[in-house]
């Protein structure tokens, strides 16, 4: 399984006008000193376990983070792309969770469960399931990406419909969330 993550550093996607996610697939890398991952995307700087990750030649980002299981193993990766909100789509940002096959989680999914610290839950469902994995997008609103800085830890749950008490559940760290957050530019709407 480890060798499978060792081969996907990033997940880095393009928004389009109708919130259609295209996935690009960076190779990946040991180093993170060298952030030319082979592709068009680069690693420009780290905040804690946060990756500030740049389409090359635009100065457009987003921030990844891999989610890790019980044992400590990257399970999932989680993406936010900031936008600029409007009053047709009051959105702050754009969440994208991809959970991979090759990750053991059961992919029968009945949705994804998200909670920062012991706050309320909120439940998602997966946009998508594909050869690859499962993706889960949605808005996030200024009133959640508060909620995530002034959070410790997001705790996020998965039930499979075929074992409906066993919980796969995956954490990321919200330390220096704040920092990436303002070093990341919304998307031009344009």
């Amino acid at each position: 399984m480890n060798n499978i993550w060792n081969r996907f550093v990033i997940f880095f996607f393009l928004l389009t006008n109708s919130l259609i996610l295209n996935f690009s697939l960076a190779v990946a890398q040991e180093q993170l000193q060298d952030s030319s991952t082979g592709s068009n995307e680069e690693i420009r700087k780290e905040f804690g376990n946060w990756l500030q990750v740049c389409e090359k030649d635009i100065d457009h980002c987003v921030a990844v983070q891999f989610a890790l299981d019980v044992q400590g193993r990257k399970a999932a990766r989680f993406i936010l792309d900031r936008l600029t909100s409007t009053a047709e789509n009051p959105a702050d940002s754009l969440i994208t969770f991809f959970i991979p096959f090759e990750s053991s989680v059961p992919l029968l999914l009945s949705g994804i469960s998200f909670a920062v610290d012991s706050n309320e839950p909120f439940t998602e469902q997966f946009l998508f399931c594909d050869q690859l994995g499962c993706t889960s997008q949605f808005g996030m609103t200024d009133k959640g990406i508060d909620l995530l800085k002034q959070g410790a830890n997001l705790t996020i749950q998965i039930i499979d419909i075929r074992e409906p008490n066993s919980r796969y559940i995956v954490d990321l760290d919200l330390d220096q969330f704040v920092q990436i957050y303002e070093e990341l530019k919304p998307k031009d709407s344009s």
